[in-house]
């Protein structure tokens, strides 16, 4: 139980006419799970208005309400509080609620279009691997007090989020690392935490069936980048979208990069398929650090998640010491060798993202690149022939497939690739079934060629028609290895 007063530190408040004493129970934004004593909160949603819901809240035993709309806020008879935005004020009071468990630890926030789950996991590995205690919260899954858990969303709704920080805070967590994604930053879900350190690792088109178009997606990003939501803020210099981070926030800016000029950055650089090398220069202390990951774009996440490590005062030693023993995170540039070749699982599902895997993955292999990979359903259709087209330009062989086709026809989405492959010299297949695309790509396949399976990384589903079939890439790859086994 928490009084109303409590619930209400720092919201701006147009009207109230309820008790501010009034003891609440818990805090919800759907009417079915509204109970006797809870506080509800309607929120304006994509597909339907909490406002429409709140007799039905009342009924069920909500003894406050709070919304934006000043018609709904004069026409109830309950208890209600009308706020200049309901959703910013979901977030604070889940928040207070919580107990604001951020007060109490050290907050990373990383965000960008790709490396926000690799550069999280760097970091959340490099600090425990210093002793220092850490938090995560990120797309692949929870980690609260060493264990693991499940997620299905980047950066949960507030009630989930200061929950998860709430258990961190009280499993005496010292650093709470967490991904940002765009639509956290849009719907105002992070609003009541000022990081300590924020970092940005790259903007490049995607989410635009939500965004509409790109200045308005890079405007997000950049939004999250300010003394409003940070104290320091790491940003990636050879980024467009970060360049105009670095001249426009308010905030303390540290930049890294690798080909302007930067606080932090790397020189003499190699690579292979079983890692990186590189020597890093963080504010003019240098260390050679040998990175168990291949791609450039590595490289780049790792100076982000190193320079977030020194801010909190790690020796570059000790860092770059951790950094080589960062392990496999899952569905990023995994490497699974096959008895026939090799394979690299990735989660890359943007164009951008697909440049970056299959430009790595051309400079390491010896042979033939072979592409694998679809575009997901009722999502953005503009990237899918940018897609195809860059499949084209760095694959010998594309193979295009199904990646959670939704309500659409898989068949549709793979025509809307090949729009941007016509034309094009390189070789390539259309195979509506993943499995099967993934057994010609082994089939087509020779010694020193390497199959690039983009898009799903770790899911473990395919989601079509509105059912979540179990299917994972890389126990179809594993499959394979096991009936070449000799």
């Amino acid at each position: 139980m928490i009084r109303l007063d409590a619930l209400l530190k720092k919201i701006e408040i147009l009207e109230c006419n309820a008790d501010l004493s009034t003891e609440i129970l818990d805090v919800c934004t759907d009417s079915r799970r509204a109970v006797s004593g809870v506080l509800f909160i309607a929120i304006k949603g994509g597909g339907h208005d909490g406002n429409d819901y709140i007799n039905d809240a009342i009924e069920a035993g909500a003894v406050v309400v709070v919304t934006d709309d000043e018609s709904v806020a004069r026409g109830t008879a309950a208890a209600c509080i009308l706020v200049r935005d309901a959703r910013e004020a979901y977030a604070f009071i889940a928040s207070n609620f919580f107990g604001n468990p951020t007060d109490e630890m050290r907050f990373i926030g990383v965000s960008g279009t790709n490396g926000k789950t690799t550069v999280a996991h760097m970091i959340h590995h490099i600090l425990s691997a210093n002793g220092i205690k850490t938090g995560l919260i990120g797309t692949i899954g929870n980690i609260i007090d060493g264990v693991r858990e499940e997620t299905d969303m980047t950066t949960p709704d507030p009630y989930e989020f200061f929950a998860i920080l709430r258990r961190m805070r009280d499993a005496k967590t010292d650093v709470a690392v967490s991904e940002i994604s765009a639509h956290a930053i849009y719907l105002k879900k992070i609003n009541p935490v000022i990081a300590d350190i924020a970092v940005f690792t790259n903007c490049s088109q995607d989410h635009l069936d939500f965004f509409e178009t790109m200045e308005k997606y890079s405007e997000v990003k950049r939004s999250y980048f300010t003394r409003r939501h940070a104290k320091t803020v790491v940003i990636n210099a050879d980024d467009r979208t970060g360049i105009e981070i670095i001249n426009a926030t308010d905030a303390n800016v540290i930049s890294y990069g690798i080909k302007n000029p930067s606080d932090v950055f790397a020189v003499n650089i190699r690579a292979d398929i079983s890692g990186t090398s590189f020597f890093a220069n963080i504010f003019d202390d240098i260390a050679e650090v040998k990175l168990p990951m291949a791609g450039i774009f590595n490289v780049y996440n790792c100076l982000a998640a190193m320079t977030a490590a020194r801010l909190l005062n790690l020796s570059l030693h000790d860092t770059a010491e951790a950094a080589g023993t960062i392990p496999e995170i899952p569905g990023r540039f995994n490497v699974i060798m096959t008895p026939k070749c090799g394979f690299i699982l990735d989660y890359a599902h943007s164009p951008d993202g697909l440049k970056k895997i299959l430009s790595a993955a051309k400079k390491i292999t010896k042979g033939r690149l072979i592409s694998v990979f679809g575009c997901g359903g009722n999502r953005d259709r503009i990237k899918r022939p940018i897609m195809g087209r860059i499949s084209a330009d760095y694959a010998d062989i594309t193979i295009l497939t199904s990646d959670n086709p939704r309500f659409e026809e898989a068949g549709d989405i793979i025509g809307d690739i090949e729009k941007g492959i016509r034309g094009i010299a390189s070789e390539h297949l259309s195979i509506i079934d993943r499995k099967e695309a993934i057994e010609r790509a082994y089939a087509l396949a020779e010694k020193d060629d390497l199959v690039v399976v983009a898009g799903k990384g770790s899911e473990d589903y395919m989601d079509i028609k509105g059912v979540k079939y179990p299917y994972g890439d890389r126990a179809v790859i594993e499959g394979l290895c096991k009936s070449t086994e000799i």
